[in-house]
């Protein structure tokens, strides 16, 4: 059997929990088209948007690989294996912490004051939230305590930047100086600390070895607009070190880019084999919320979001949320601080579990015999 469809069988078969057997009754025809799918073949010729990122096609590939997973286990006459606590499927909380160092007098003085002079419910609102997150010496753009309520003692993942020398970076003269607090803090609290690769990590080789860096014990990766490269994700864990991904999903739309909603080796082409894990972004608060998107309300975006989750729930999947800290604060939030606490309660609910990322890929690597 050539290595890639040996890969993609091993996807499937990873999918039910069993082990590698080379005489699975799979057909070539699957296998090729699980392979295209892991491997995003048909972005080959998507258009790019203004960031270079491939736009989602017409009619996005839904669970295909878990579909097919499922004829195979069919076939073998197996079900998939479940997960160790009896949970139904895994929900990863990740946050990614593009802002540090927000608000301080001269910011609410100025948006207190543009509230006054421009008649702005919205400024004045900003201001107000400023002032009182101010007098408590707490971050607006990373409402920690805020983070920590919602999730009511599950573990999530912080992915933090540890270069910005781009605009779309953000203001490392604000970023720069809380980082190393923020950093302490995030981990006392319990929540796992990972990269956030910078806007141009794509462009430069060993970039992600070192932006890791400053991380030390750091072991996933998100690119920051979720602009990566994802034919060379593999090889970028493999240098830093890092043992998963969770870049690929879609910026303007929530659904399952790579066609699965299980964790899945990313195939490297350098070296024809599988490398390091990739944890698929199903839902991300940004594109429900902002214009450039969706432009969601508070109960649309729940709706979008469950209707994301679905098809995980239902096939036994295991992939990532993404919801930015300034979409936990209680007044600037817009009410997305409460679509996240429904929708944790929603995966409770559906016998689901949430955690860390690298909580949720334990549990899926001890799946197996």
């Amino acid at each position: 059997m050539e290595l890639e469809r040996r890969y993609a069988l091993d996807a499937l078969l990873d999918a039910l929990g069993l082990p590698f057997d080379e005489d699975a009754p799979a057909e070539p025809e699957e296998l090729d088209e699980v392979f295209g799918l892991l491997t995003l073949a048909a972005e080959r010729d998507a258009g790019l948007d203004a960031h270079g990122r491939p736009q989602p096609p017409e009619r996005p590939p839904g669970p295909r690989v878990a579909e097919i997973a499922a004829a195979l286990g069919s076939r073998l006459g197996v079900e998939r294996r479940g997960y160790p606590g009896g949970e139904r499927f895994l929900v990863a909380l990740t946050h990614d912490v593009d802002l540090l160092g927000g608000g301080g007098a001269r910011t609410t003085a100025r948006k207190l004051v543009g509230g006054v002079v421009h008649r702005s419910r919205r400024r004045l609102r900003e201001g107000t939230a400023f002032a009182f997150d101010a007098l408590r010496g707490r971050d607006p753009a990373y409402p920690l305590e805020a983070m920590l309520d919602a999730e009511g003692g599950r573990r999530s993942t912080c992915f933090f930047l540890t270069r910005q020398e781009d605009p779309h970076d953000g203001y490392p003269e604000r970023y720069g100086p809380a980082f190393a607090r923020a950093v302490e803090r995030t981990r006392a609290a319990g929540v796992e600390v990972a990269l956030h690769a910078s806007y141009r990590a794509r462009e430069r080789q060993r970039a992600i070895a070192e932006e890791a860096e400053p991380l030390p014990g750091a072991r996933g990766l998100r690119h920051h607009y979720l602009r990566s490269a994802p034919e060379r994700l593999a090889a970028e864990l493999r240098g830093a070190g890092l043992r998963y991904d969770s870049s690929i999903g879609w910026p303007s739309l929530p659904g399952l880019r790579a066609g699965t909603p299980y964790p899945y080796r990313l195939w490297d082409p350098e070296r024809r084999e599988p490398g390091g894990w990739e944890l698929p972004l199903a839902v991300m608060d940004a594109t429900l919320a902002e214009e450039r998107y969706l432009a969601l309300g508070a109960e649309a975006a729940f709706e979008a979001a469950v209707a994301t989750l679905e098809p995980v729930a239902e096939h036994g999947g295991a992939v990532a949320v993404l919801w930015h800290p300034p979409m936990h604060h209680p007044r600037l939030s817009n009410g997305y601080d409460g679509v996240y606490r429904r929708l944790l309660a929603w995966v409770e609910q559906r016998g689901g579990w949430a955690g860390s990322a690298s909580d949720a890929l334990d549990r899926w690597e001890v799946r197996g015999p």
